[in-house]
């Protein structure tokens, strides 16, 4: 299986394909195959890589505490090393919040992102408390009397009911297994950025959104669309949280759209 060695640690990742580069990034206690559809469906022409986040499935854990600047600077690491510079980074939940990070420090390495409603809360103090709680009274009922596995059933079932109620028990389980990292990821202090620091970010930026998640979240979503320097929002109907899983070709068609016009882009 291959693995590329980045800032101490060991990452498991997976490239299909060929052509300009994608990379994909996982939310909280997820793993790089859930975006194996969507990289399926763009691999006859693009480069599709997919990758296990740090301490998540077959990637190593390193020493230390895990933050979210970790994940950004293991994002930049992944994308120097396999020479994938500059690339579109395609992201979900946290794993978009990691990436709004990596494009604030490694400009150079990315030419455009699609950020699928990610947590930066510091943007909207009113929407991450009421997000939070939602989520912490449910968590903490869980944690005490199931364990970390329990925490991710809770944490789904709240902020991801349309992906829980439709996965089967396999795929829950590959979830479950992540929960020490998940937890660690939630515990981990959000990304302080600013409305300021959005509007500095000068790549192309779609923005997506599920008109059945969390008000918190698609709050977040919009404000993160309207601070942007070059951004397009695009909500996805009887959608919830987890875009790519629950309206998988309605995300790609999105994609899509958005891929060709960086491609028109390039040649005028």
């Amino acid at each position: 299986m291959p693995h590329v060695e980045v800032n101490g640690t060991s990452l498991f990742y997976e490239r299909t394909g060929d052509g300009p580069p994608l990379v994909f990034l996982h939310g909280l206690g997820g793993h790089g195959d859930v975006w194996a559809d969507q990289a399926a469906r763009f691999a006859d022409r693009h480069t599709c890589v997919r990758y296990d986040r740090r301490g998540h499935s077959r990637s190593g854990h390193g020493d230390g505490p895990i933050t979210h600047a970790l994940h950004a600077d293991d994002a930049a690491g992944l994308i120097e090393a396999l020479g994938l510079a500059p690339c579109v980074v395609v992201a979900s939940s946290l794993g978009a919040a990691i990436t709004v990070d990596l494009v604030l420090r490694n400009r150079h390495l990315v030419r455009a992102a699609v950020l699928s409603e990610p947590p930066l809360f510091a943007i909207d103090a009113d929407a991450g408390q009421a997000v939070m709680a939602d989520i912490r009274p449910v968590v903490e009922e869980a944690m005490g009397s199931g364990g970390p596995e329990a925490f991710i059933d809770a944490f789904y079932s709240v902020m991801c009911p349309g992906l829980w109620a439709t996965i089967d028990e396999a795929q829950k389980d590959r979830y479950r297994a992540n929960a020490g990292i998940g937890l660690e990821d939630l515990q981990s202090p959000p990304l302080s950025v600013t409305s300021d620091d959005l509007s500095s970010i000068d790549i192309p930026v779609l923005v997506l959104s599920g008109d059945r998640s969390h008000k918190g979240l698609r709050s977040v979503a919009h404000r993160l669309s309207a601070a942007l320097a070059d951004a397009r929002f695009v909500e996805l109907e009887d959608c919830g949280h987890v875009t790519y899983a629950e309206q998988p070709e309605a995300f790609a068609a999105a994609v899509e759209v958005f891929l060709g016009e960086l491609e028109r882009r390039a040649v005028t």
